[in-house]
């Protein structure tokens, strides 16, 4: 077996550990960085009426942005500041529910037009309606990731509401 002195041993325990705190230090710093993303569909004006397309749910640090998939959306694409936000509404409906002020602010921004096919969606879903002073984004959350996107608002400093529907 080969003898090595006290000092050359430390100094590879040194050279040893440096290197693994480096290693840990670049590796958490790019996870803690990374923007989470989710699969979502936004409600998008598709000239009289609205559809939902597949579209991809990002947290940034200062803000969120729904980028549509679809090219011929992607003038629809929605960034908001998380402190422009008015209200961020959560509800499990047939159609998106909004708060009072939300429906209000809604119905003005686009009118009823907008909200007349969300009248005849038969199955319940995951809905989340963001509204800042001069936009908004209505989504529909898939099953699996819905607490997490509230989870991620939450952390980001709003305030979720969660709107149950009346009678039910």
């Amino acid at each position: 077996m080969q003898k090595i002195s006290h000092a050359k041993a430390f100094g590879y325990k040194f050279v040893s550990l440096s290197l693994i705190i480096s290693i840990f230090a670049i590796a958490t710093s790019f996870a803690a960085t990374t923007p989470h993303t989710y699969d979502v569909e936004l409600a998008v004006a598709d000239g009289k009426k609205s559809v939902e397309t597949d579209a991809t749910l990002v947290f940034g640090d200062k803000s969120f942005s729904v980028v549509p998939q679809k090219k011929s959306f992607e003038s629809a694409t929605k960034v908001i500041a998380y402190t422009d936000i008015k209200t961020a509404d959560a509800s499990f409906a047939k159609k998106p529910m909004l708060s009072g002020g939300g429906a209000i602010a809604t119905a003005l921004l686009v009118g009823f037009i907008f909200a007349l096919p969300f009248l005849f969606i038969k199955k319940k879903k995951h809905w989340m309606t963001v509204q800042s002073g001069g936009d908004f984004a209505v989504m529909h959350l898939g099953d699996n990731n819905w607490r997490q996107i509230s989870a991620e608002f939450e952390t980001h400093g709003v305030k979720v509401n969660d709107l149950k529907e009346e009678g039910k």
